[in-house]
């Protein structure tokens, strides 16, 4: 089957683009190898900048928690400050459902449960890839990332329910918290349906000897770490098995390859302490999407329309994912961070890094309002 427009991956980035683009009369096919709903490693923290998109495309976050604020816990203090707006805490099991039948009621063609062996084989004008931080395609495009050896991390993450009988403490509603360990960090947020995700990111060097098995690292990062100990034991697990990642490699990627239009994991990965990745991919979205109409109007300015994505992707994403990479450097040093925040009293700092990780949410929505005519 021809179409305009073929994208592989149906995530928040895929999905957003699909939607998009076929409420705009463009004909899109929306490729993913699983079917809906299924589960994802991802913090699951949507950032109130991603909002105006999800609104304005319709979709219905009810049952997703507002969260208001973040909360760093160190071994000896803990420093809080307030989100200028409400995020949500959703699943991957919970949003790309939503956001993919969202882009199949807009028009998307949907091929779920559908492996793609090659890009070659899509009968397309454009092709864009949404398979997130990791593929084989990656490989087949021969992207510098894949053979980078030591940027490794892992992510490993599970669902909980708050446990240990009457008298436990619980975890704050509202609330995103962030703890460090050596090498690695976890955060902690609720979801939909009264479970709490904790999703941490670990660098492959500590990972030597577990083989995959994450209840005996979990076992030894909370014997590390008093916070850890204190967190886990106030949950029992809502879900069999950890979820855990392909490699996460944070290495700079073109967000075009080989003719390919990369959106969401797949043009640039942001640390996942920032709780902004589903909003970039959202965005991405957003971004590309003018675009790909251009293109298809326009296919022998292929190159400079490919010139501008980069540009417009550098300008929105590369300053956020390189202080994503500053933070994370903190944050996986658990002795350095109870000393840098030992001087801060008040939400200055948070909000410092709340500008440099997100973007304008009130021009994230004069942009989609521009695009969606509302």
């Amino acid at each position: 089957m021809e179409v305009d427009v073929a994208i592989v991956g149906a995530g928040p980035a895929g999905s957003t683009l699909a939607a998009l683009l076929a409420g705009r009369g463009v004909s899109v096919a929306l490729y993913d190898r699983d079917t809906f709903p299924r589960d994802k490693l991802c913090g699951e923290f949507l950032s109130y900048d991603a909002l105006p998109i999800v609104e304005r495309l319709g979709i219905d976050l009810a049952g997703a928690p507002e969260i208001g604020r973040c909360r760093v816990v160190t071994r000896t203090r803990t420093y809080q400050f307030e989100f200028p707006h409400a995020a949500r805490g959703t699943s991957r099991m919970f949003l790309d459902a939503l956001l993919f039948r969202n882009a199949v009621a807009r028009g998307a063609q949907a091929f779920d449960g559908t492996t793609v062996g090659a890009l070659s084989q899509l009968k397309a004008k454009v092709v864009v890839g949404a398979w997130g931080r990791w593929g084989r395609f990656d490989t087949q495009l021969e992207r510098g990332f894949v053979r980078d050896r030591s940027h490794r991390n892992f992510g490993f993450k599970r669902h909980y329910r708050a446990g240990g009988g009457a008298g436990a403490p619980r975890n704050d509603r509202g609330v995103i918290e962030l703890y460090s360990f050596r090498r690695g960090y976890l955060g902690v947020n609720d979801v939909e349906d009264g479970a709490t995700n904790i999703c941490g990111l670990v660098h492959a060097s500590r990972l030597a000897g577990h083989k995959g098995r994450w209840d005996a690292f979990v076992d030894q990062i909370r014997a590390e770490e008093a916070p850890l100990e204190a967190l886990y034991s106030r949950y029992e697990p809502a879900q069999e098995n950890f979820l855990s990642s392909e490699p996460v490699i944070f290495r700079a990627r073109s967000p075009v390859e080989g003719g390919v239009f990369m959106i969401g994991d797949a043009s640039g990965v942001i640390d996942p302490l920032t709780g902004n990745g589903m909003a970039m991919a959202i965005q991405s979205a957003l971004v590309l999407a003018p675009l790909v109409v251009q293109l298809l109007a326009h296919p022998d300015r292929r190159a400079d329309i490919e010139r501008e994505y980069r540009a417009k992707h550098a300008a929105m994403f590369r300053p956020r994912i390189a202080w994503s990479r500053r933070v994370a450097s903190l944050l996986s040093r658990p002795a350095l961070l109870d000393v840098a925040l030992r001087g801060i009293r008040d939400g200055a700092a948070g909000a410092f890094l709340l500008r440099r990780t997100r973007a304008d949410r009130d021009a994230i929505a004069r942009l989609a309002d521009a695009w969606l005519g509302c």
